[in-house]
């Protein structure tokens, strides 16, 4: 075996160590689903559901193109489903562009009538459109006897998943199709020539290698070298939740009708971040971070697992055979925790007929079998524990991929987006951010949260 294999898998399982030691969710299903799901005592049809939705046709739209390996999979994945779904449904496979495209032809539809059955979105966009009425709630087909999911099959979904897409009220408006998590980027090669022979563990030492790295880049003969530090901060939604899983804080308000970012928790991460960065360790920089990395401008980056293509083309540009991987973020007391983002599907509101169906499909596309599958072509990770053991020989041919797989098993957070003004706050919430990071003192962080706090406020009662 190759040494550079051995050093990435060896880096693997360290990180699956620290993984296991906050106590990941167990690889085997548990015996209770981590979100409850409403019983059902009988089958959501009264008359016979297979006649119901015998020769019905269903839209899906999506955002894979057909020159985009993930499409051509998808598209596969539906002529499977409609050659052997025992229902005789067809499904109409549609890709409509990015997922701002995707948003702005549903926009549109919610006003002209022209809408897919299935919709892919983020979470967050289809809250909203179930605020105008659009969506139907999932629980009535997920808890259903017949066409529903038994306990053993809810509790293979990783947990952090299967709260996402569900309203404070209980509703799920959205569904699983697989997900990736924000991670640091860690140079191992680079580490070790610093003299650090492991990853850090703990705030302290991240601190301590990433200063090192900036020293060395700062005393080196290499020019090209002196604009880099040790660590690339983003100073991002995804960026904050991250250390915020990490520190074990949440932003929802103590009676879970909006948003409280004025928090002890939120406080040590930005004044952790700031130390970073007065003591020469950190910077930011307007684009993606990957050049920074292969260019040993920087120790640590960060980045979704799904940006591994990407860090593979820029070190491969910079002819750098450095060995690199994925880290969880890193909290106090042992914390460790990520973000993740998931894709979704919605199913919108049509008939009780081509509802079903709708929901057959899913449930068929986001089969831990298929995902086994799905998740070759497309990069990313999947929802169900049981999904990695099908992936094993995928692993292996992408030593980094195991370590990823290790992130998504913590309790990750995702983003708090069950409420419809979330993007809106999210955007003011980024803004603060970046005026957090020049930030002097903890005095005049709390002042911007407290500001961040009113119009947070505001927003919420602005769009409920």
């Amino acid at each position: 075996m190759p040494k550079k294999l051995i050093t990435i898998l060896f880096a693997s399982l360290l990180v699956l160590s620290l993984v296991l030691s906050a106590c990941a969710p167990p690889p085997a299903p548990v015996e209770e689903p981590a979100v409850e799901v409403p019983a059902v005592e009988e089958s959501i049809a009264e008359v016979e559901e297979e006649e119901q939705v015998s020769g019905i046709t269903i839209q899906f739209w999506h955002v894979y193109g057909a020159d985009d390996p993930r499409g051509v999979h998808i598209n596969a994945l539906v002529d499977e489903f409609n050659a052997t779904n025992e229902y005789g449904i067809t499904v109409e496979s549609l890709d409509q562009g990015r997922y701002d495209d995707l948003e702005d032809k549903v926009n549109a539809g919610i006003q002209s009538g022209d809408l897919p059955n299935i919709a892919q979105a983020y979470s967050s966009a289809l809250i909203n459109w179930h605020t105008v009425d659009a969506m139907v709630d999932l629980n009535q087909f997920v808890s259903d006897t017949e066409y529903g999911l038994t306990e053993d099959e809810l509790a293979d979904i990783y947990p952090a998943v299967l709260e996402v897409g569900v309203t404070p009220a209980g509703l799920r408006i959205a569904w699983p199709l697989s997900q990736s998590v924000n991670s640091n980027v860690y140079n191992y090669t680079w580490a070790q020539e610093l003299g650090f022979d492991s990853p850090p563990t703990t705030p302290e030492e991240f601190k301590e290698q990433i200063c090192a790295a900036a020293e060395a880049n700062a005393t080196d003969d290499d020019p090209e070298t002196d604009s880099g530090k040790g660590y690339v901060y983003a100073p991002k939604a995804s960026t904050f939740f991250s250390y915020m899983s990490a520190f074990g804080g949440d932003v929802i308000n103590e009676d879970g009708t909006g948003y409280d970012f004025n928090t002890p928790e939120t406080k040590a991460i930005i004044m952790y971040i700031n130390d970073l960065r007065d003591n020469g360790c950190a910077y930011t920089i307007e684009s993606y971070a990957n050049p920074e990395q292969a260019n040993r401008l920087a120790l640590v980056t960060t980045s979704s697992t799904s940006g591994h293509k990407y860090y593979v083309g820029a070190f491969d540009e910079a002819g750098n055979e450095d060995e690199w991987g994925f880290l969880p973020f890193l909290g106090p007391d042992g914390g460790v925790g990520s973000v993740t983002w998931i894709q979704t599907l919605g199913v919108m509101k049509s008939n009780p007929e081509q509802e079903l169906a709708s929901w057959l499909f899913i449930k068929f596309l986001t089969s831990a079998e298929n995902q086994a599958t799905w998740i070759r072509a497309s990069g990313y990770l999947p929802t169900h524990f049981s999904t990695a053991e099908m992936v094993v020989d995928y692993v292996d041919t992408v030593p980094q991929y195991q370590a990823a797989l290790g992130i998504a098993a913590l309790d990750l957070a995702a983003e708090p987006e069950a409420f419809p003004a979330w993007n809106s706050v999210r955007r003011a919430f980024e803004d603060t951010l970046a005026m957090l990071y020049t930030a002097v003192d903890e005095a005049e962080v709390e002042a911007m949260l407290v500001e961040l706090n009113i119009t947070a406020a505001e927003l919420v009662a602005e769009i409920e």
